[in-house]
């Protein structure tokens, strides 16, 4: 079973064949951590739970007993593809596809 830490927390996610549990930080109030574990299958919300200490949300995850592995979430998201960062020093996206025009994805929603 693998855990979450606070070193991975923020770069993916733990899951099961069946279950995927996580932690998010409230961009509208820093300081508020999001603890969720929700049903991958289904899209169905399982739980969640607010936190104002990224600890105690580690371990209330953590605590829940499951055959979990840890995946980690690329970092070509939130418009990254559009800096220039599809490649691998970006998180290892890979290549973009090319526009119609010659150009690179810059819409921030390359296609891989």
């Amino acid at each position: 079973m693998e855990k979450l830490t606070a070193e991975n927390y923020t770069k993916g996610f733990l899951m099961d064949e069946e279950l995927m549990a996580g932690i998010s930080e409230d961009k509208n109030q820093p300081g508020t951590f999001h603890a969720f574990v929700v049903r991958h299958t289904t899209g169905e919300s399982l739980g969640h739970q607010l936190f104002t200490n990224v600890f105690e949300a580690i371990r209330t995850l953590n605590d829940i007993e499951r055959s979990w592995s840890f995946e980690a979430v690329s970092k070509c998201g939130s418009g990254n593809c559009g800096n220039g960062n599809c490649g691998k020093s970006g998180g290892g996206c890979g290549k973009s596809k090319a526009k119609s025009d010659g150009e690179t994805c810059n819409t921030g929603a390359c296609e891989i």
